[in-house]
């Protein structure tokens, strides 16, 4: 559980690294052409694909039931939440990482869509959403190293 949550961070940071590097490559050389309308798509797409993923990653239980048995009983245990699993929020936190990414994705591209001479908008965006998201997967990693080193 705890491998596949720290080979999930890994690959979070190894994605925004590659998307910084084409970042920098973009600013360096900017002669590059951009279909603003695929792009607008296929953001669009991957921004409801990961909304859809972090909702159903992101259930818990509510601790209690109904129907006949809560008639029986006043109260039921807490159930855990299900991102209590280091696993689970490993992967929680990669979906929250790619949606991101994904809006990233879809406001360069409604920028570049409808001003087209502001495509710089697309490694600009790429920068702050990278950083963003390696900001946001340090505590993760940080509970990852503990288990893992018997903290």
């Amino acid at each position: 559980e705890i491998l596949g949550a720290l080979v999930s961070m890994i690959i979070v940071w190894m994605v925004t690294g590659v998307l910084t590097y084409l970042a920098c490559m973009r600013l360096l050389h900017p002669d590059y052409n951009i279909d603003a309308t695929v792009m607008l798509i296929t953001s669009a797409c991957a921004v409801l694909t990961n909304i859809l993923l972090s909702l159903i990653l992101h259930q818990t239980g509510h601790g209690h039931s109904h129907g006949a048995q809560a008639r029986e009983h006043t109260s039921a245990p807490l159930e855990k939440p299900a991102l209590s699993n280091a696993s689970l929020r490993a992967a929680f936190v990669h979906t929250i990482g790619d949606l991101l990414q994904s809006i990233s994705v879809l406001i360069s591209a409604l920028i570049i869509f409808f001003k087209p001479q502001y495509k710089i908008a697309d490694p600009i965006c790429t920068f702050v959403f990278s950083i963003f998201v390696l900001t946001t997967t340090i505590t993760i990693l940080r509970d990852i190293l503990t288990v893992l080193m018997e903290g």
